[in-house]
């Protein structure tokens, strides 16, 4: 049987060729390039019995790199040939629980975090600098949401008008409406 993968990622390297990377049910990290077995991805540095809930893969320049979100809320990234390093948390708000974890390159080269929180703040990080918050204004709240539900609901169940002058409620008149 074959082994159970829990997380996966891609991403094409800057020669153009492909990577997949699969975390397994066990949490160990695997890759794979076409034309050659799976390998398994050195996991030095990691803390022991770890329990990783995201990953995301990317190459800079001509180099791979990981970035793993583990379930105590930490960040650690990888570069082949040298150990997993502690990504610093600095500027999140102090017990912030990470929902999504997205990694990009800017320009190219200047690797970049965005993560949203469970509260749906976004904040984001660059290398030797602290986390930042990202602006949401404009973004319905649970509450323009739930307005805007119930206008729906109000609009479905209007009476309208209909061609001999009778009333139905909107959603029965969508009964004999083919899709």
């Amino acid at each position: 049987m074959q082994a159970n993968i829990k997380l996966f990622s891609s991403y094409t390297k800057a020669n153009n060729s492909t990577r997949y990377i699969a975390v397994l049910e066990d949490n160990t990290i695997w890759w794979y390039m076409p034309g050659k077995p799976w390998q398994a991805s050195p996991m030095e540095g990691l803390p022991a019995n770890i329990e990783i809930t995201q990953i995301v893969g990317y190459a800079k320049g001509n180099d791979t790199r990981y970035v793993v979100l583990l379930a105590d809320n930490t960040i650690w990234w990888y570069r082949p040939n040298a150990p997993w390093q502690l990504s610093p948390m600095e500027g999140l708000p102090e017990n912030s629980k990470i929902k999504h974890l997205n990694v990009y390159l800017k320009q190219g080269y200047q690797t970049r975090y965005v993560v949203v929180l469970e509260d749906n703040t976004i904040w984001w990080y660059m290398p030797n600098s602290p986390w930042q918050s990202s602006p949401i204004e404009g973004l319905p709240t649970q509450a323009t949401l739930h307005q805007a539900d119930e206008m729906i609901a109000d609009i479905d169940t209007m009476p309208m008008e209909i061609p001999n002058n009778e009333t139905m409620p909107n959603s029965l008149s969508q009964e004999n409406i083919e899709p």
